[in-house]
């Protein structure tokens, strides 16, 4: 081949010849061998060109300089290698692959980085995910970095990528761990007006307000606070979405007083709200029964909504508690005296008591501790215009027992039936004294005429 013919800045490909420190020689298939110096050899920080080449190596450079008179010919492989490092940095960027990179010196703008023998620029915004204030401290060090912008003339990298990608498949694999029904320990990383959130290393979970105590709380600093290491339950895990709970592992409200109450125990509670059919008492936080207008008072008389107010405190009984139904029933009178439960009578029989208190329409008269009523017409067999013409309070009668309810506080007695029996018994006395009777006369025609003449 014409050496005279090669001109600088054509492309040729030749084969080592002979490889020495600082120096490649390379047979091109001319007269005269080609040189690379090692600063022509390549961009990378190498201390000898025997650690890229060796003699047989195929090896492609572009003349650099070539003297024909002196036979010499001067070659260069760094625009190749730099068009080769180009193609591959194209591919990573294409593909999104990491490679590794030194930290060289800080500019103005950020870091100067080197890799594959380039200067590569690194904005202090590219740095880390977290703020970083002292970007010399990151000089000398080997980052992996990912490029973010590559042209001819630019090539921008990032370390915050890298870390981000590495967060996002560390993420990956913890979600895995943490499924619905897990039992976690995490940290509360931040706490806002609608809840707080869990960091378990990567991942974070919402604890919703609603779901850290049984109690209602309107504000969820009162539970938990920033930094508190809390032990939660998965309740929700959809997507990357992981919904926690408190409450789920601890006793609601009814456990724990069913725990420390059984029936038939006497506890004070507080009036929460008046209904017709009876009160709501709440005995502990968040824990209310029902007292039943028939269990407030063991007189049915009472009036259970003029008695009460909301906000007032009583005493009540246990009648029942439905932990799963959150269901009570609770009882005033349980815990009192109920005088009926002693009287001991029957409609029909006589009994005696005290007259209490006089009444438009009849008088309360007191039968074994109970107040029985005692009618105005059942005073007397003559008429009576006014109870006080007759009676009087402490006056001590005899009266027969008409009406009798129990359940419902209710005795009715007649003075007038005790005394028309007396006069009966008084009669029948009276006949059995008399020697003769009239024959003419039926039994029933003579009694109802000596009865007549025996009351007058």
């Amino acid at each position: 081949m014409n050496f005279k013919n090669l001109q600088e800045g054509t492309k040729v490909t030749g084969t080592v010849y002979q490889v020495k420190d600082n120096e490649v020689i390379v047979d091109v298939g001319y007269s005269t061998e080609g040189t690379i110096y090692l600063d022509n050899l390549t961009t990378k920080d190498i201390g000898s060109a025997k650690e890229l080449y060796k003699e047989g190596d195929e090896i492609e450079a572009i003349v650099r300089k070539k003297d024909d008179d002196a036979g010499v010919l001067l070659l260069s492989r760094i625009d190749i290698e730099k068009q080769e490092i180009f193609e591959d940095l194209q591919n990573k960027f294409e593909n999104e692959e990491t490679f590794e990179a030194v930290v060289k010196e800080r500019n103005k703008g950020g870091l100067i980085v080197r890799a594959y023998g380039l200067d590569l620029f690194m904005p202090a915004r590219e740095v880390s995910m977290s703020y970083q204030d002292d970007l010399e401290s990151f000089i000398g060090q080997t980052l992996e970095v990912k490029i973010i912008e590559i042209s001819r003339k630019k090539l921008v990298v990032s370390h915050k990528a890298v870390e981000r990608k590495l967060k996002q498949a560390k993420k990956k694999e913890e979600l895995e761990t943490i499924q619905e029904g897990d039992v976690k320990t995490g940290t509360v990383s931040k706490v806002m007006p609608y809840g707080a959130f869990v960091r378990f290393g990567e991942v974070e979970g919402l604890l919703h307000v609603s779901e850290m105590s049984h109690h209602r709380t309107s504000n969820p600093s009162d539970i938990v606070k920033e930094g508190q290491e809390v032990e939660v339950k998965v309740i929700e895990a959809k997507n990357q979405k992981r919904g926690l709970s408190l409450k789920a592992l601890q006793k609601t409200p009814w456990e724990t007083f069913a725990e420390a109450h059984k029936v038939g125990d006497k506890v004070k509670g507080k009036i929460v709200k008046k209904m017709k059919f009876g009160i709501l008492v709440e005995v502990d936080r968040d824990v209310a029964g029902i007292i039943n207008k028939n269990d407030y008072a063991w007189d049915p008389r009472f009036n259970l909504a003029g008695e009460v107010e909301v906000g007032q405190e009583i005493d009540v009984q246990i009648l029942s508690i439905d932990v799963e139904n959150r269901r009570m029933q609770l009882s005033k009178k349980h815990l009192e005296y109920n005088p009926w439960d002693d009287v001991k009578v029957k409609v029909g029989e006589t009994v005696s008591g005290e007259v209490k208190e006089i009444q438009s329409r009849g008088a309360l008269v007191d039968v074994q501790g109970v107040y029985a009523f005692l009618p105005i017409s059942e005073i007397q067999d003559a008429h009576v215009d006014a109870v006080s013409d007759v009676l009087k309070e402490s006056d001590v009668i005899n009266a027969i027992v008409k009406k009798f309810d129990r359940k419902q506080w209710q005795m009715v007695i007649s003075k007038k039936d005790y005394d028309e029996k007396q006069v009966r018994d008084e009669f029948k006395k009276h006949l059995r004294s008399e020697n003769e009777e009239d024959q003419s006369q039926t039994l029933g025609e003579l009694f109802a005429d000596k009865l007549k003449n025996f009351k007058q």
